[in-house]
């Protein structure tokens, strides 16, 4: 950024880069639009297209649709389109999910939003849900049962199906491998 900035300067002598505002709507139009040869993360043909159908509005959007972008999450991208366009209904498969999945639309997306879910669904402790993310991120087949098996049993304690529960397992486990920190996806945006 620093070198960037410099760069910006030579024509822009009070250019700063922590200045420039990230709710520009001239912007948010270009991305809509796939304009964005040239920007990190964002100047593929397949991520264009996304940003098209899309049609991002804020700096959210951005940084879910770049977590989304990835091997696993990917699926995902039809249905997050859809239910941002209102075309598809926004599902919570339990309904106190929407606290933490609301503003993607009720599909998980970020490595926090199954912490926090772990904790709300079936008690894991931070420690506990710190060790499900590691565990998912590094596909740790045993560790990844092992807690399975605690979040089956501590959530169908709490009252959910074990049905549900087994689905919100497994798109864990789907997108988890490749699933971005939120912070981290920010700082990508």
């Amino acid at each position: 950024i620093a070198d960037c900035e410099k760069m910006v300067r030579r024509g822009e002598p009070d250019f700063r880069a922590d200045a420039v505002p990230i709710d520009d709507p001239e912007t948010y139009r270009a991305f809509s639009k796939g304009a964005t040869a040239g920007v990190f993360q964002f100047e593929s043909e397949g991520m264009k297209n996304v940003l098209r159908q899309f049609g991002p509005e804020s700096i959210e959007d951005l940084t879910a649709i770049l977590s989304l972008y990835r091997p696993g999450p990917m699926d995902y991208i039809p249905a997050f389109i859809a239910r941002k366009h209102g075309e598809e209904e926004i599902v919570y498969d339990i309904p106190c999910m929407k606290q933490y999945l609301e503003e993607t639309y009720g599909i998980t997306v970020y490595q926090e939003q199954v912490m926090l879910l772990s904790r709300l669904l079936a008690n894991f402790t931070r420690g506990e849900s710190d060790m499900l993310r590691k565990a998912m991120g590094k596909k740790q087949i045993d560790k990844m049962q092992k807690l399975k098996k605690k979040f089956m049993e501590q959530g169908t304690a709490n009252g959910h199906p074990e049905a549900t529960l087994n689905k919100i397992w497994e798109d864990w486990e789907k997108f988890a491998s490749y699933a971005f920190n939120k912070s981290h996806a920010t700082c990508y945006t």
